[in-house]
């Protein structure tokens, strides 16, 4: 299996989606959810390996700040992110805009030359100053997360080891209706229990490795297109 959970994009990140401009800039989190693979931006876990975690809009450029106040609703300022992180993020800002340092963000960096996931640990690496400021104001080696990634990549090692065996006993069983030691009511009934056992273990990864896709986005609200 090629996990590629927490770990960072080696490419910029160009926006595919073109919603309209909304009034409300909590209605993009459905769109950010889609352009970011349902993704937080900044320290990488999926909305869907733990469902009760809050995720929302991030203003890169914060909307706390009075000059980006023209930006709140502004599609390629807003980002897919994490609860933590966006609280711990808040309305920071470099006072020296020149030098930073900076929050790198998917769109404007090649995340990986600046932090790296370190599957040996569970910590991500910094590659740059810019990282190293990012994984502090972020905590992103707080000893939680490290643990939640760590028990994470556990768990999908052995997840892969039970849909193998649960594989392995499909082949098994075609194996004995074709030499005739089992009926083929008794192998459908069995094929049919290990199918749903396999169903939830591919379900089970994908929602531990953020590859379920998310709900398709509405085309119409109230009448008005929404791209």
């Amino acid at each position: 299996m090629n996990i590629t959970v927490f770990q960072y994009p080696k490419s910029k990140h160009t926006r595919s989606l073109t919603p309209r401009l909304f009034k409300r800039y909590q209605t993009y989190k459905r769109y950010l959810q889609h352009e970011f693979s349902r993704t937080c931006v900044y320290c990488r876990q999926p909305d869907s390996s733990a469902p009760n975690l809050n995720f929302g809009v991030d203003h890169y450029k914060p909307k706390g700040v009075a000059k980006f106040a023209h930006l709140v609703c502004d599609y390629q300022n807003l980002y897919y992110c994490c609860g933590s992180c966006n609280s711990r993020k808040n309305n920071d800002w470099p006072v020296n805009e020149k030098d930073g340092p900076y929050i790198v963000n998917p769109c404007d960096y090649i995340m990986s030359q600046h932090l790296r996931f370190d599957a040996g640990n569970g910590m991500m690496t910094v590659r740059s100053k810019f990282g190293e400021y990012t994984e502090e104001l972020l905590l992103l080696n707080d000893h939680t997360q490290v643990e939640f990634r760590k028990t994470t990549l556990h768990a999908l090692k052995l997840t892969a080891k039970e849909l193998a065996s649960l594989q392995d006993q499909k082949a098994q069983l075609s194996k004995l209706l074709a030499d005739h030691k089992i009926t083929a009511a008794v192998h459908d009934a069995e094929l049919n229990e290990l199918n749903n056992e396999i169903n939830l273990t591919d379900t089970l990864i994908q929602n531990l490795t953020g590859t379920k896709p998310p709900l398709p986005l509405k085309k119409m609200r109230f009448g008005v297109a929404l791209s």
